[in-house]
């Protein structure tokens, strides 16, 4: 008997359709997921520094150039916003140190520490009753948000 050899099937080729697909869906998500900071109030222009360390815009307390305090864009008075600092801090144990400072991590005086973005054009001395303000009503830390000179 003669054997006769038959071709192997042909491998049909891939379809690029599902890694187009997956991709897609990668970039969708990334898109909508990818805020890692709250974005800096607009109304709000900050002072700029030259020897500061880079750091993504903070989770802060805006002072606008009136004085006008806000907080994730939504006008807010100090008592409530350090009620929500210690609200949103870490409670148990102790978190792993973390670089730079964090709202409302336990700044080691007994309140929680405050990120205070105040407006460049805003009064020196309207900035400094605000931060006096804030140790008065409890707050641990009070650090002033720039940004760096370009």
């Amino acid at each position: 008997m003669i054997k006769v050899r038959q071709k192997p099937p042909k491998r049909q080729a891939e379809s690029t359709i599902s890694l187009i697909n997956i991709v897609f869906l990668m970039l969708i998500f990334f898109l909508i997921a990818g805020q890692l900071a709250p974005p800096v109030d607009p109304d709000v222009t900050l002072a700029e520094t030259t020897e500061a360390p880079p750091l993504a815009p903070p989770d802060a307390l805006f002072a606008d150039s009136e004085g006008r305090l806000s907080h994730r864009g939504q006008p807010v008075e100090i008592a409530a916003y350090l009620a929500a600092l210690g609200a949103e801090s870490p409670v148990g144990g102790e978190a792993a140190p973390a670089p730079g400072l964090v709202p409302g991590e336990d700044a080691g005086t007994g309140g929680p520490a405050v990120l205070l973005a105040v407006d460049r054009d805003l009064d020196a001395a309207r900035m400094l009753e605000i931060a006096d303000q804030l140790y008065r009503a409890g707050a641990g830390k009070v650090s002033l948000v720039t940004r760096g000179a370009e």
